[in-house]
């Protein structure tokens, strides 16, 4: 049996695209200060070059003291409002930076200021903007994510200046876009990572999989590779859309680090916002315990001085995005009477991005850092701005669902997921079938696809039998199953999952918040497969407080197994469950734990305490309708997606071997979700048993016997 580096973070990035970057009908520029430079022709406005992020802000304590300049005139009369990201103010990255201007221009311009912050989800966005712009003279968006709703609230209002942080939408006059050059700043950072690293592996933590994060991604891997292109470099998404939670999760932060420093980086780079916190603390932590140190990079602020002290020693340098200078330029236009409206970049020329030197860990290396911006700067290195590598455009995958297909919020969708990516990113061609009811025509379903592709992955384990027939006819095609290895053939991967592990922490989850002393285990269907996620489910519970009672239901058994797509089912005996006592009920049922999720929903709005549910596969706080998240206290991840992706990359890369590969624990394959915030608190206490898993001092039971 072979383990791999899998979970978020097993995908390896080698190769990079240069891709050109565009805007509206009007290109923007960027020119060089000191000196202002006339206006460029087509309009857009340029950036002037903010001071160096490491000047000193004041003047030495024996300095004479130097009154502040005067406001300008009529200053007093204008309102500036910063409507935040997710996270607000107080996240030591982003938006902070932003506030930084904000507090910089009432502080010199003597400009009155007001705030805003969006809920979770940030759907008050338009709203915020639109209260904001009724008492402001100058409204500015922190974030992509207002680009929609700015645009139709700055034509709303015609009298008030608007701007925007990382984006450049077509507009009115009254509209300022305010980009960064994300990738030039991020190769200097690659670069210091790659110049520091004594193990050839560096990683890399994004908050959302989305573009603009990406361009980090991609100017990080650029820089690691221009020094040396035989590192390797981890990578990890927090979380990716509708799902964009991933800026303010540092417990997540915290674990995917740690588990790239276990498995060999030694440098960490975060484009993460608020989660990058965590990465700080598993630095910290991973250095003192073991016998060499590990570093981590911050990220648009100089984190050196915004993070808490203990972890400053293992902050290595940040690359600096200057949000700061881009508000305080902008109010200061507003001020002046000079805003104009179009797109302005700031970029490495003018110093718009760039790497902070603080704690002096970069000193060393400082020299060859400003080799690489000058060649930057002098457009002999272009860095690329998307980490899209193709590869595959010659394979097609095909994946053939077990009973349910796409759609059941769980189990398939999460194969799905990891076939959507391979065709986004590798270029492959995917194909996808579904059995019908009963499952019968399995083998038929394998074989069509077998006609076709170079890939064929059934999801499930009852492929076993049709999938090493089928493999054996076809030796010139590859064969991958999940949950299932019955053979050893050369073209057959068999892709496993220690689901009794993931079990047990949501196990214990369950037990830490009940207050009833009473939780439930609910079943699809009555099989092996299932029991293990019971065991572990059980074996959780019980390391917590072995008086607690489980109620335990499957829903069918073979060889029925229509008991994964039975919501109805799932609501009856959840409504059940929590009738006899039960508050936090999990499910192993695929599809039938929609019903689940009602049942909690409905329970809990009609009587007067709450009762939770916990979800399986996927993170279904996602997944689910957005009126029944709030009684999703956690799900198991089972990264289906990621054994998926791993095996389409591995043909597309001409790497398939044949062999079972086991995702557990250690490797991330397995785990728990965080969305909704609901079990923060008990973090500690579950990351204790995971480590205690992985160390082997707990041996998790696989089956209920």
């Amino acid at each position: 049996m072979r383990r791999g580096f899998t979970g978020l973070l097993a995908i390896l990035l080698a190769t990079v695209m240069v891709a050109a970057a565009c805007g509206g009908d009007d290109e923007p520029t960027t020119t060089a200060p000191p000196a202002p430079a006339p206006a460029a022709d087509d309009g857009t406005a340029e950036a002037p070059a903010p001071a160096p992020a490491d000047a000193p802000a004041e003047a030495p304590a024996d300095a004479p003291a130097e009154p502040p300049p005067p406001p300008p005139p009529g200053a007093e009369d204008i309102t500036a409002a910063l409507v935040f990201d997710i996270g607000g103010r107080g996240d030591q990255s982003f938006n902070d930076s932003a506030a930084a201007g904000l507090d910089r221009a009432a502080a010199e311009l003597g400009v009155n200021t007001t705030e805003a912050s969006p809920n979770p989800d940030g759907s008050n966005r338009a709203e915020l903007l639109q209260l904001s712009a009724d008492g402001a003279e100058l409204v500015i968006g922190v974030g992509f994510l207002f680009g929609e709703s700015i645009a139709e609230v700055a034509a709303n209002n015609p009298d008030t200046l608007f701007g925007i942080i990382d984006s450049a939408p077509e507009g009115t006059d009254n509209l300022a876009g305010l980009v960064f050059a994300e990738h030039e700043g991020s190769f200097l950072v690659g670069a210091a990572a790659a110049l520091k690293s004594n193990t050839g592996t560096v990683g890399f933590i994004g908050g959302v999989d989305i573009p603009l994060i990406r361009k980090f991604h991609a100017g990080f891997e650029a820089g690691v590779h221009a020094v040396d292109p035989n590192i390797r470099i981890l990578d990890a998404y927090v979380t990716e859309p509708p799902d964009f939670d991933g800026w303010s999760q540092p417990a997540e932060g915290k674990i995917i680090g740690q588990s790239m420093y276990e498995a060999g980086a030694d440098v960490i780079y975060h484009a993460a916002g608020g989660t990058g916190a965590g990465l700080f603390e598993a630095a910290k932590e991973f250095s003192e315990a073991g016998g060499s140190k590990v570093w981590a990079i911050g990220v648009d602020s100089d984190q050196y001085n915004t993070s808490a002290e203990e972890v400053r020693p293992y902050i290595l340098t940040s690359m600096l995005k200057r949000v700061d200078v881009a508000v305080y330029n902008t109010i200061e236009a507003v001020v002046n009477g000079d805003f104009t409206g179009g797109t302005t970049v700031f970029n490495l020329a003018v110093d718009g991005v760039g790497y902070s030197t603080t704690g002096g860990f970069v000193d060393d290396i400082v020299p060859e850092l400003e080799r690489f911006k000058e060649a930057i700067v002098g457009g002999t290195i272009v860095v690329p701005e998307t980490t899209e590598r193709g590869g595959g455009e010659d394979v097609t995958a095909a994946l053939v669902f077990d009973i349910g297909g796409r759609g059941d919020q769980s189990f398939n969708d999460s194969a799905a997921a990891g076939l959507d990516r391979a065709a986004d990113f590798l270029r492959i061609n995917p194909q996808e079938s579904s059995p019908n009811p009963d499952g019968s025509n399995r083998a038929e379903l394998l074989q069509l696809s077998a006609d076709g592709a170079d890939l064929v992955i059934g999801v499930g384990f009852l492929f076993g039998e049709s999938i090493t027939e089928v493999a054996t006819n076809n030796p010139d095609t590859y064969f991958g199953i999940i949950d299932s290895f019955p053979a050893e053939l050369p073209n057959l991967a068999g892709l496993t999952f220690a689901e009794h592990e993931g079990s047990f922490l949501v196990g214990a989850a369950a037990a830490l918040k009940s207050n009833t002393g009473t939780v439930g285990f609910i079943g699809g269907v009555d099989i092996p497969i299932i029991r293990k996620f019971h065991a572990g489910f059980e074996a959780g519970v019980y390391a917590v407080d072995p008086n607690i009672e489980i109620l335990a239901a499957y829903v069918t058994e073979p060889p029925d197994f229509d008991g994964w797509s039975q919501p109805a089912e799932g609501k009856i005996i959840g409504q059940s469950m929590y009738e006899a006592g039960a508050d936090v009920i999990y499910h192993a049922a695929g599809g039938t734990g929609a019903g689940l999720f009602e049942a909690a929903k409905e329970f809990s709005e009609a009587g007067d305490s709450k009762v939770w549910a916990i979800g399986v596969d996927s993170d279904q706080y996602w997944t689910s309708a957005e009126e029944v998240r709030p009684y999703i206290l956690s799900s198991m991840l089972k990264r289906v997606d990621v054994a998926v992706y791993n095996t389409i990359e591995a043909v597309a890369n001409g790497t398939f071997s044949g062999g079972l590969t086991v995702f557990d624990l250690s490797v991330n394959g397995v785990g728990y979700s965080i969305s909704g915030g609901f079990i923060n608190d008990i973090i500690p206490q579950l990351e204790e048993f995971k480590q205690a898993i992985i160390r082997g001092d707990i041996v998790v039971p696989e089956t209920t016997g």
